[in-house]
């Protein structure tokens, strides 16, 4: 095995001091109305504020609670749906919102946090609301075509279309070339997305702007995670046919500087075992303000699929660096909130199986349980956190307390079992696959990646894989007991490598043995599904604090 720390590099920067994103703003823009001013100021990708007389309007706040400095505190906040780059629960908890009111779809009611149910004003597709001197209408915003599993859904997603001062303001929200927005009338201001594969290609983009014919445009929310798309060819699209639309093109994207706010202390490449000369290492950090509760991190790899063996491949880092609204920022996010944080490397299939790289997960637990004094944790109530295939092993480490050292130095002598898990899309039964509900994209994958992992393919019985041998001896749901680590699982209906059927099952075992659990199924989020950080804060602070 290769240098098995190169992981760890990666992850530096994003965690070696807790910072918050100041963005550089454009400059807003203001328009006349026959009331007071619409004072226009772009934020980040979908998310803006309007100034609507006095009354201030936050969309779909994004991108960190420093994003808006400066910015007044929001009358108003409309939502356009649940997909965390709109109803991004971290940047809505740190705003000050004691007297705003929300205005949103019965969706992104569902998932909003418990705090602001009082504040909630409903809208759907549309519907009309008037509210300080100004009409609001949910216009729909979907895919196209419509399938059951489509990322957006017709119904579940609001654009709207605000009324004030005698102009009319269209916010498109995530959407395709829909008729709905082909048939608007009279719109001065429109803002339209387009980045693929989430919403419109510049060119759909374009000829539904010039069917609808706003008095001006702004293409946003135009970054998708390859790159940019180039607004420039949208603009020069637009008015080479209709030069009247003024196409205003924003920087949405602008360079973040950094503020260091909370210290947190970075330790790198700490050497938590050695195998046959190569060293197990993880990277630990610890804020200032700790609440003395240890969490390992374990990210997802598929268990080494097509990974090369020195953790240096891209599709892995990307969790910790380049993707800022994924897995890597709920683990930074649980460092801001006070846990120390342990992110750990193990071996990698096919190299190594199930028994190496989870007795590498486990070594993990007991090295941090017998040096909790030093990182100045509880070694009694420590969690594991983990997406994919980390979320197995994170679950392993919630059933079992493997004894794979018999040489019982020091450290092999404790428990090697977390007090709390927190999963996503975890597969929990290892045999359960290759089912015909399953995807075409699910079977052919799976079946390698659990060969490699397994060393063989389950037994069969009547025609179906079934739970024993090797595949049992590595599943999480084969040692569910009364004396299980309390379980908080978030899935996705549409998870096209980890079916639904994995969380449910997982669920109700863990209900049948009187273990404290609870199931989190999400719509459209694929492989992706979305977790409420509150709600896993509330969770590891009601199982892991003293």
């Amino acid at each position: 095995m290769k240098n098995l720390s190169m992981h760890s590099l990666f992850y530096l920067g994003l965690l070696l001091i807790a910072n918050i994103s100041h963005a550089q703003l454009p400059l807003a823009d203001t328009l006349k109305t026959s009331k007071s001013n619409i004072v226009i100021q772009p934020i980040f990708h979908g998310a803006m504020v309007l100034k609507l007389g006095d009354k201030t309007i936050y969309i779909d706040p994004y991108n960190g609670i420093d994003a808006y400095k400066g910015i007044e505190t929001p009358d108003l906040i409309l939502i356009t749906h649940i997909h965390q780059d709109h109803m991004d629960t971290v940047t809505l908890n740190a705003l000050n919102t004691t007297k705003t009111k929300f205005i949103v779809p019965q969706d992104v009611a569902d998932r909003l946090p418990l705090k602001f149910k009082d504040k909630i004003t409903l809208l759907r597709n549309d519907e009309k609301i008037d509210i300080f001197e100004a009409s609001i209408t949910g216009i729909p915003m979907y895919d196209l075509p419509q399938q059951p599993n489509s990322r957006h859904l017709k119904g579940k997603g609001n654009g709207y279309v605000i009324e004030y001062g005698g102009k009319q303001i269209y916010i498109s929200g995530d959407t395709d070339d829909i008729l709905e927005m082909r048939n608007l009338k009279n719109i001065d201001i429109a803002f339209v997305c387009m980045n693929l594969p989430f919403t419109m290609t510049v060119e759909q983009a374009a000829s539904a702007v010039l069917e609808f014919k706003p008095k001006i445009i702004y293409p946003y929310h135009y970054r998708n995670m390859d790159g940019f798309t180039d607004t420039k060819v949208f603009k020069k699209i637009v008015n080479e046919t209709n030069s009247n639309i003024e196409v205003r093109l924003r920087n949405w994207y602008a360079k973040v500087s950094q503020t260091k706010t909370t210290k947190v202390t970075k330790t790198e490449n700490v050497v938590y075992g050695m195998v046959s000369g190569a060293s197990l290492t993880m990277d630990i950090y610890k804020p200032e303000n700790s609440n003395k509760i240890g969490v390992i991190v374990i990210p997802g790899s598929a268990f080494g699929y097509a990974y090369s063996s020195n953790y240096s491949q891209p599709s892995m880092t990307a969790n910790f660096v380049s993707d800022s609204t994924y897995f890597g920022k709920y683990a930074r996010i649980l460092v801001d909130k006070g846990y120390t944080i342990f992110v750990i490397n193990h071996r990698l299939a096919p190299q190594f199986r199930y028994n190496d790289i989870l007795g590498d997960c486990q070594r993990a637990v007991r090295f941090i349980r017998y040096n909790a004094p030093k990182y100045d944790i509880d070694p009694n109530n420590i969690g594991a956190f983990g997406y994919s295939s980390g979320a197995t092993l994170c679950s392993m480490l919630g059933v079992t307390d493997w004894e794979n050292n018999k040489n019982q130095t020091s450290i092999d002598k404790v428990s090697s079992k977390v007090q709390s898990v927190v999963t996503l899309a975890a597969r929990f039964d290892l045999s359960d696959f290759n089912k015909k509900e399953d995807t075409i994209i699910q079977n052919p994958i799976i079946s390698r990646v659990l060969f490699n992992y397994i060393g063989e393919l389950p037994m069969v019985e009547n025609g179906n894989y079934i739970l024993k041998g090797k595949y049992a001896e590595a599943s999480p749901i084969t040692y569910v007991d009364k004396t299980t680590a309390s379980f908080l699982i978030y899935c996705s209906s549409d998870d096209p490598l980890v079916p639904q059927r994995q969380g449910n099952n997982m669920y109700k075992k863990l209900l049948n043995d009187g273990v404290d659990t609870r199931l989190k199924v999400s719509n459209n989020e694929g492989h992706n599904p979305i977790p409420n950080i509150e709600e896993i804060d509330d969770w590891f602070l009601k199982h892991l604090k003293k």
